[in-house]
């Protein structure tokens, strides 16, 4: 997953973090820096912890975007970056989070493992605490084990097809999954392709039951019982897909869909509510089950686009930080408004 946003060399990243801030940000994707620059334009003491593992750094485009043309995840993430330094009071860290604990006082002590890695590095750990949490640590995707994935991911091979059906218009598509789940996932790229191929990655997938056949057919849908092996052709070039029995399946896309699951070991460690995929559950204002824990992004189940990621991530900023009325913060920032609750609405 390229380019990280986090490069040990930038000054965008914080070597020395502070102990104490109003708010943490876990998760460096368009849902936290999202999050990290609604809440830095309200001049609160915000550090953004990131791992620099998001999922879409292997995409070759960044696409719907409003205001700007497809952009590769490395401009974007640049361009993210350069913005984010306007606010003074946001601070990065490049690392991993891994545990997070709430006090009896209401606020929250993480433990960070620096190091722009998913291992968190071999530096030594350092404990931060905040008053406000926002989590937006995204999914984990799990990939086709396939031969030649690392060089076609991204490329020819996807996951989503709302980001990338485009990219396959006019093409003949074959998707690999498993589950019941997999005929309407199939379905949805007819709306770009001229032809979808299934192939059901058993010889014989006791979840992908008659009446779902019956269903492919009906729209012409093909599925093909196998198991895939090998990608054939260059990355750009692809030609199919070989299976284990040696047959090659034609076609110049692959869309997979086996399963993707919620970094949400944080979020349970707090008690925060999930739902029955494993995302959390929030509010209008993107609050979760516990009291000063937000969450935004891909970590919320729903439709999975960079757009909404920054959507929900601004949306979960601007109510954390708003939240935090009447409450000191950094010396550097100015003195807090006066809490809400003290306002009265004079009598008619």
């Amino acid at each position: 997953m390229t380019v990280a946003p986090t490069d040990p060399g930038s000054d965008a990243v914080d070597d020395h973090p502070p102990e104490a801030v109003d708010v943490l940000v876990i998760g460096g994707g368009p849902a936290g820096l999202s999050a990290a620059t609604w809440v830095g334009r309200y001049q609160r003491s915000t550090l953004l912890v990131d791992a620099g593992c998001q999922r879409n750094l292997a995409a070759q485009r960044i696409h719907g975007m409003l205001g700007t043309g497809p952009t590769t995840p490395a401009e974007f993430y640049a361009d993210v970056d350069e913005g984010l330094r306007e606010y003074p009071t946001v601070r990065r860290l490049g690392g991993v989070v891994t545990d997070l604990v709430r006090r009896s006082d209401d606020r929250f002590v993480a433990r960070i493992a620096p190091g722009a890695t998913t291992d968190g590095g071999d530096e030594n750990p350092v404990t931060v605490t905040a008053r406000r949490i926002i989590l937006a640590t995204g999914v984990r995707d799990r990939l086709p084990d396939l031969a030649g994935i690392d060089d076609h991911y991204g490329v020819d091979v996807h996951h989503c097809p709302a980001c990338d059906g485009l990219t396959a218009a006019g093409r003949r598509i074959i998707v690999l999954g498993v589950g019941a789940h997999v005929p309407a996932y199939a379905s949805e790229l007819l709306d770009w392709a001229s032809e979808v191929v299934i192939v059901t990655e058993s010889d014989s997938d006791p979840a992908f039951d008659d009446d779902q056949r019956a269903a492919c057919a009906e729209h012409d849908i093909e599925v093909i019982d196998g198991v895939a092996r090998e990608l054939v052709g260059a990355p750009g070039q692809l030609e199919g897909v070989r299976l284990a029995d040696g047959r090659v399946i034609a076609g110049s896309k692959v869309f997979f869909s086996y399963a993707h699951h919620p970094t949400n070991e944080l979020a349970t460690s707090l008690g925060c509510e999930l739902d029955d995929e494993g995302g959390l559950t929030v509010n209008a204002m993107q609050l979760t089950s516990v009291d000063g824990v937000y969450a935004a992004g891909d970590i919320v189940t729903g439709l999975q686009l960079v757009p909404i990621a920054v959507g929900t991530g601004a949306a979960a900023g601007v109510a954390c930080a708003t939240s935090l009325r009447g409450h000191a913060t950094a010396e550097c920032v100015p003195d807090p408004a006066p809490p809400t609750r003290n306002f009265t609405r004079p009598d008619n």
